[in-house]
């Protein structure tokens, strides 16, 4: 009987207790742009040249499990930040419906480290030579 008050009483405590498992505190943060915005570039690049923050919506995948993939779109100011337990992930920027550009890059792999935000930069390419 005491043994099942002990079980019962931690099950109260802790089972389903979401704010004890919490949202992760680690992830990724990142920023799409799409350029080059001028036909010739320079470094650094002349002012009003620079890539253009770009809203577009990025699927993230933990590699080497069946877990689902997770979308998130950027802002505006081409942001996004995603919370996600430490692994290693694959970050693909979606192509537009029907346009050929702004083009995507290829897939990358992303590994989260535990306690902090993994940065990284979306390039799309706009076809601009």
């Amino acid at each position: 009987m005491r043994r099942t008050a002990l079980v019962l009483a931690g099950v109260v405590l802790f089972g389903g207790n979401t704010a004890l498992a919490g949202t992760p505190d680690s992830g990724i943060a990142g920023l799409v742009v799409a350029g080059p915005t001028c036909p010739v570039e320079s470094v650094p690049p002349a002012p009003g040249c620079a890539p253009r923050p770009l809203r577009a919506t990025v699927r993230i995948r933990r590699i080497g499990t069946n877990d689902p993939a997770t979308s998130v779109r950027s802002g505006a100011d081409g942001r996004f930040r995603v919370p996600l337990y430490p692994g290693t992930y694959s970050v693909r920027a979606l192509p537009y419906a029907g346009l050929a550009l702004p083009r995507p890059p290829p897939a990358s792999r992303v590994r989260v480290r535990a306690g902090r935000y993994t940065r990284v930069e979306i390039r799309y390419d706009t076809g601009i030579r």
